[in-house]
C-alpha cells in the first residue's frame, strides 16, 4: 500500500481519506459470490462496527458492501477493502484474492490516487492559505488528468480477466461538503470548497468514463449524499468532521451515508 505522508505541522489534523465480460445469469452470480474490492469508502470507515480481524482495513459491518451482502444471504460474501488503498494497492493486494467464478463485484477506488489527503488538511481548514490550498488541489487534478486514467484501464482490464463472469459495479464519490454554508462553516471557504466538489466531479467523470469502456456499471452516489454534506445542519449531514480520537475515520461517510446514500445506488446497479 502506498502510504501518504504530512507534515509535522498538520499531523493533528491528518486523515487518510480515503482503493468486460459477457453476462451470466443472475442467479448463477449470486450462487457465484460476491466480493468487495476498493479503499475506505468501500469498507465503511467511520459507520462503525468495525470487524476486528480486518486489522487496520477497518471494514464495517456498516459499509454498503457488508449491507448488500446481508441483504443477498444466499450469496457467498467476500470484503477485501481497506482503508487507505490505492488503484495499485487493489491491483497487487486485493485482485489475486478474488476467485475466478465470482458473480458480483463492486469497486471503489480512486481518491488516494490523487492524494486527496493532503487537499483535504490544505484546503478544509480556516488557517491554511489560499495559496495552499490551490497548489494541493492542482496537485490533485494534474494527477487525474495524468495518471490515474491509466491506472483505472489497467485496474479494471485486470478485473474483468479475474472474474470473467461477474458484474461489475464501480461507484464514484459523493460531494463531502455543502459549498455555501458561509462563514458559520468550519470546513475551509465557500470557494475552497466549491473546487473540492468540482475536483469530485471531475473524478467521478473519470471513473464513469473507465466503467463504461470495460463493461461494468457506475453507480453514482452524488445524488442522495445531495444535502447531506459537512455544513448541514444536525443529522443532516452523512460525512463526519474530523474525528480527534480516530483520525482516519475524519471526512468519511457515516453509517447513514453508507445505508442511504451509497447502498441503494449499488443495489440498484447490481440488479
Amino acid at each position: 500500500m502506498i502510504r501518504l505522508k504530512f507534515p509535522t505541522a498538520l499531523a493533528a489534523t491528518a486523515l487518510l481519506l480515503l482503493g468486460a465480460a459477457a453476462p451470466a445469469r443472475a442467479q448463477d452470480r449470486s450462487a457465484a459470490g460476491y466480493v468487495a474490492l476498493g479503499d475506505s469508502y468501500a469498507a465503511g470507515v467511520a459507520a462503525g462496527g468495525y470487524d476486528r480481524s480486518s486489522g487496520d482495513c477497518h471494514r464495517s459491518a456498516h459499509g454498503y458492501p457488508a449491507l448488500w451482502a446481508a441483504a443477498h444471504p444466499d450469496a457467498a460474501f467476500l470484503d477485501l477493502a481497506c482503508l487507505g488503498a490505492t488503484t495499485e494497492d487493489v491491483l497487487a493486494g486485493q485482485l489475486p484474492q478474488l476467485p475466478a467464478g465470482t458473480g458480483e463485484v463492486t469497486l471503489t477506488v480512486g481518491g488516494n490516487d490523487l492524494d486527496f489527503t493532503d487537499a483535504v488538511v490544505d484546503c478544509l481548514q480556516p488557517l491554511t492559505t489560499e495559496g495552499r490550498c490551490t497548489q494541493a488541489l492542482d496537485h490533485s487534478a494534474e494527477l487525474l488528468r495524468d495518471q490515474l486514467p491509466g491506472r483505472l484501464d489497467r485496474l479494471l482490464t485486470a478485473v474483468g480477466q479475474a472474474a470473467p463472469v461477474a458484474r461489475v459495479v464501480v461507484t464514484g464519490y459523493p460531494h463531502l461538503l455543502r459549498p455555501d454554508a458561509g462563514a458559520g462553516c468550519w470546513a475551509g471557504t465557500d470557494t475552497r470548497r466549491t473546487r473540492f466538489n468540482q475536483l469530485t466531479d471531475q473524478l467521478d467523470e473519470l471513473i464513469r468514463q473507465q466503467s463504461a469502456a470495460h463493461g461494468a456499471r457506475f453507480a453514482d452516489p452524488r445524488p442522495a449524499f445531495t444535502g447531506h454534506g459537512l455544513c448541514e445542519s444536525g443529522k443532516a449531514e452523512w460525512i463526519t468532521g474530523i474525528v480527534l480520537l480516530n483520525l482516519w475515520e475524519s471526512f468519511h461517510p457515516t453509517a447513514d451515508g453508507q445505508a442511504r446514500g451509497y447502498l441503494p445506488v449499488v443495489t440498484d446497479a447490481l440488479a
